[in-house]
């Protein structure tokens, strides 16, 4: 087979491919350039999701005719001269490809004005080709408009998500940008509508209450740590204001959002580990100040990792300081010693079925510790069901049977558990479980049959939501009221609920509202049938809890109405409702057989 020499056509659009995948990374690489160029304001619009439109504003350093002329070339940069610079990055970007890779998937216009000079220059380019500079009027600063991406490569628009997930994509990496640097003011638009606009502040959690929530905000805790490895700055939820789902945890490294690293997290949940229940999870955002040389941002083309010169330094600082104050929060008749000598780590050993132990780590000679084996997987909701098979193995005798209309119920145990005999078996029934998938089948039925009841707020419940979290509302409120949990804007990014079905009882419907809207917005790939299984079994969660005490007259009729279920031996998302004991099994234990 011939070797070809590719054109350099093709070469840029495969090198656009590697920098643009979507109208996501359009928004997010004119951001950081405009983050670079020192803008104390930033404004981004969009249409279509950004497909059609892309256009971001600043009012930073701008460019002359030269540099504006080589800024579209590849690997041409005002960040960096040569390889050296590369150990002490302090910019968002510097590898020279953003403008040169949208260019090419795009028709493309750059008007910028040089602080200091009478006019400005415009650039324009139709895929790369055409390039003119023209002079033009404006303003101090630079306004960057792409438009009809993927416009000459239409298998890439093929790959695209509906413009509601493209958008919500846009709208959290903005999110993250915001937060990420309080001292510039924000704003996005689209549809020529306002998304969300956020003012220049000195004060992160100003800033934390206008991107993620007045009711997230407000319950946050912060510690300032100084160290001479690193500067931390942390806000965080404490034990009695845990998180159904992990959208709420950002990191940022010298202003830059990046991705947790594995190791990193698995730190912040051993720091919870004593004070937040299984399968519950922590709103944490982490801002770490560190000399630029001790760090390394260029380990993949998004920008989203890093890596530390001392991560083991920098991980263990993070863990002793979270887990103090979590404690201290707690307990504050509890004196913590904030720099310990020595620190007992919680670490598993590697492997799928790890095991945990405790492990004394030999100090830093600065007072931080280290942990000898690094982790190499960890999902803090990685449970297994395999403690569950013996249940599920016995279901399929279960549902065959027949229960006696008068069935022996024996009362409650542990305010968690009801106990039912019942021809000679025993039946321990998780009360939640059992109260969830009744409520759940209830409201399947009803909604089949059109029969769905609900009941009007006398007075509606209000509350805000992220920018992200509001366009994912949005997207989906019809839906929403479909499901007669009826929600309607009540300005921007504020909504309300006046209704709900009555067979959720007297529910914290808001608080679920929410819950259903971050899991909806992790998995943005959901079909509509999903969504409304994930809305129906969110909104179940509410049953009866293990804690609550339930009344002998309640505990049978649940027990009544859980065998007129389709399904009664497990809950909606998939944990087994009842454990059987036979008879035979008990006398075999007392010695009796």
């Amino acid at each position: 087979m011939p070797i070809n020499i590719l054109s350099q056509e093709t070469v840029n659009k495969i090198a656009a491919g590697e920098v643009v995948e979507r109208p996501l990374n359009v928004v997010k690489e004119l951001v950081e350039n405009s983050l670079d160029a020192f803008a104390s304001s930033v404004t981004v619009e969009i249409e279509e999701a950004g497909k059609k439109l892309v256009r971001v504003s600043d009012n930073g350093c701008g460019m002359d005719k030269k540099d504006l002329e080589l800024s579209i070339l590849r690997h041409a940069t005002s960040k960096i001269e040569n390889f050296e610079d590369l150990s002490h990055i302090c910019t968002m970007g510097f590898r020279g490809e953003a403008l040169s890779s949208i260019a090419a998937v795009s028709n493309f216009d750059v008007k910028t004005r040089k602080k200091g000079e009478l006019s400005g220059w415009k650039l324009s380019s139709n895929g790369g080709k055409n390039v003119s500079v023209v002079p033009c009027s404006g303003s101090e600063g630079t306004i960057t408009e792409v438009r009809d991406l993927f416009f000459n490569v239409p298998a890439r628009q093929k790959f695209l998500k509906s413009d509601s997930t493209e958008r919500s994509r846009i709208i959290s990496s903005f999110e993250e940008a915001a937060l990420a640097n309080p001292e510039i003011s924000f704003k996005m638009l689209s549809e020529n509508k306002t998304v969300f606009s956020s003012s220049k502040t000195d004060d992160k959690l100003e800033r934390i209450s206008d991107i993620l929530g007045k009711d997230f905000a407000k319950d946050l805790i912060n510690i300032k740590i100084e160290h001479p490895k690193v500067i931390l700055d942390i806000y965080f939820t404490g034990r009695d204001n845990s998180l159904a789902n992990k959208k709420f945890q950002h990191l940022f490294v010298n202003s830059r959002p990046v991705n947790y690293p594995r190791q990193l997290i698995y730190y912040v949940y051993q720091a919870y580990r004593e004070s937040m229940p299984r399968d519950r999870h922590p709103g944490i955002l982490i801002y770490i100040t560190i000399d630029p040389s001790e760090m390394d941002v260029n380990i993949h083309p998004t920008k989203r990792e890093v890596k530390f010169a001392d991560e083991q330094g920098v991980y263990d600082i993070i863990y002793k300081s979270l887990k103090n104050a979590i404690i201290s929060h707690a307990h504050p008749e509890i004196k913590i010693n904030s720099e310990p000598k020595e620190t007992e780590i919680l670490r598993p050993h590697t492997g799928s079925n790890f095991k945990y132990r405790h492990e004394k780590s030999r100090s830093f000679s600065n007072g931080g510790s280290v942990v000898a084996e690094p982790i190499s997987k960890y999902n803090p909701k990685n449970y297994s069901i395999d403690k569950y098979a013996n249940v599920f193995a016995k279901q399929q005798e279960f549902v065959s049977e027949k229960f006696d209309e008068n069935i022996k119920v024996l009362g409650q145990a542990f305010n968690a558990y009801i106990v039912v005999e019942n021809k000679g078996e025993l039946y321990i029934f998780d009360q939640h479980a059992a109260a969830e998938r009744i409520r759940y089948e209830v409201y399947l039925s009803q909604i089949k049959a059109q029969s769905l009841r609900v009941q009007q707020l006398l007075i509606p419940e209000t509350f805000d939501m992220s920018p992200s979290g509001a366009s994912v509302l949005k997207a989906n409120i019809a839906l929403f009221n479909e499901l007669g949990i009826i929600v309607e804007e009540f300005g921007q990014n504020v909504f309300r609920i006046t209704a709900y079905p009555s067979l959720l009882g007297n529910v914290a419907i808001k608080q679920i509202v929410k819950t259903i809207v971050s899991d909806i917005e992790e998995d943005k790939n959901a079909e509509i049938k999903e969504k409304t299984d994930k809305i129906i079994r969110s909104a179940c969660r509410s049953s009866i809890k293990a804690g609550d005490s339930v009344s002998f007259v309640e505990t049978k009729k649940m027990i009544s109405d859980l065998f007129k279920c389709d399904h009664p031996f497990t809950c909606p998302h998939g944990r087994p409702t009842a454990y059987k004991i036979s008879l035979n099994e008990l006398e075999k234990f007392f010695k009796r057989k």
